[in-house]
């Protein structure tokens, strides 16, 4: 496939669709827009004439089935996903889908093998991964422990607190108009798993596996939790966990059911004579990253703090960049199902833990 030469197809044009993709992957030299799958007639032929998208589909089916194009960017609920990956890939398309993947591991495993067998790039929209702050948190971190000057790797703290995720976005394009009753091959509940268990699992995943994910991208290490503890108090439900990464390094969850009119999402990170502290922007805060601390006290010499200056990019544009160059061969996926996976079964392996404590009937 020659460079600049990808052709894009969308499943999905809503709020998510429009803001944080389809409008970067039309900001892309070289990318062409060329189809959209979405249901709802209306809406569909104004986000298609508004982006210079050619081709209107009602279904993903037909648009495989009927479209040339390279590539499928899916924007929908992810109980969608199962079905809708399954049918891109074995119509041999490069996919990228919002997080999480699926929702059972047992599916999210499938595709993931699914994708390696044909050889075709799949990755799930972690867009931290992409934040250049992350990545530049990510290679100091790794540079510590490389180096061994600054001593062990102790601890790694998140915390997501909530917010004002949209950031004060402009609106998306939107007409009025009802979901249509897609008909799909829906994943089932696991068998040990309770109604209550299953609603808890989708809620993890869809809210906290950014945070699990990351915590382990930018750790650059696997990790086991302990314990996981879920709070109420009165009508607030907050999570808390302590686990261990394969290096022994303690890992902490802090997920406190805050609401405020800003957001607030980070992580930090200890070594005996290092600390690191990076600030999340919200997830729609266009041409913003994660804003980065490094302070270094080595055990001869001066202390410094360091305060990179960085791209001012925010995750969804550079995943759409980075996708693309994935497609070409020009960088390594960086969210790969693989990985992605791993949130679902993490998800899984709390609700096990939770459901034993009698937390979830």
């Amino acid at each position: 496939m020659a460079s600049g030469s990808i052709r894009i197809g969308f499943v999905g044009g809503g709020y998510m669709g429009q803001l944080a993709h389809i409008e970067n992957y039309w900001k892309l030299p070289g990318v062409e827009l060329v189809a959209l799958a979405e249901g709802r007639a209306k809406t569909a032929e104004l986000v298609a004439k508004t982006y210079g998208i050619r081709e209107v589909y009602p279904h993903h089916s037909e648009m495989l089935k009927k479209s040339q194009i390279d590539a499928v960017v899916a924007i929908t609920p992810f109980h969608l996903n199962a079905e809708l990956v399954e049918d891109a890939l074995k119509a041999g398309k490069h996919v990228i889908t919002e997080k999480p993947q699926v929702n059972t591991s047992a599916k999210g495993r499938e595709l993931a093998e699914l994708a390696e067998a044909k050889k075709l790039v799949y990755q799930v929209g972690y867009m931290k991964r992409c934040d250049p702050g992350v990545r530049w948190a990510k290679a100091k971190i790794a540079e510590w422990k490389a180096s061994g000057a600054f001593g062990p790797f102790l601890s790694l703290r998140i915390w997501c607190c909530h917010g004002a995720w949209q950031w004060f976005h402009e609106p998306a394009l939107s007409i009025q108009e009802d979901f249509p009753k897609y008909p799909s091959r829906v994943e089932s509940k696991p068998e040990w798993m309770t109604e209550n268990g299953w609603k808890a699992h989708t809620g993890w995943t869809n809210y906290y596996s950014h945070q699990t994910n990351l915590a382990r991208y930018a750790a650059g290490e696997d990790y086991k939790l302990e314990s996981i503890k879920r709070n109420t108090i009165g009508e607030t439900t907050s999570f808390f966990g302590t686990g261990a990464f394969t290096s022994g390094a303690q890992i902490t969850l802090d997920f406190p059911s805050h609401v405020s009119n800003h957001w607030d999402e980070g992580f930090e990170v200890y070594f005996q004579r290092a600390k690191l502290v990076a600030k999340i922007p919200a997830p729609l805060a266009s041409r913003q990253c994660a804003e980065v601390i490094a302070f270094e006290n080595p055990a001869s010499g001066e202390a410094r703090e360091i305060r990179p200056s960085l791209l001012s990019m925010d995750g969804f544009a550079e995943q759409a960049r980075h996708f693309v160059r994935s497609i070409l061969g020009e960088e390594a996926p960086r969210s790969t199902a693989a990985e992605a996976l791993k949130e679902v079964e993490l998800s899984e392996e709390i609700i096990r833990k939770m459901q034993a404590q009698g937390a979830l009937k």
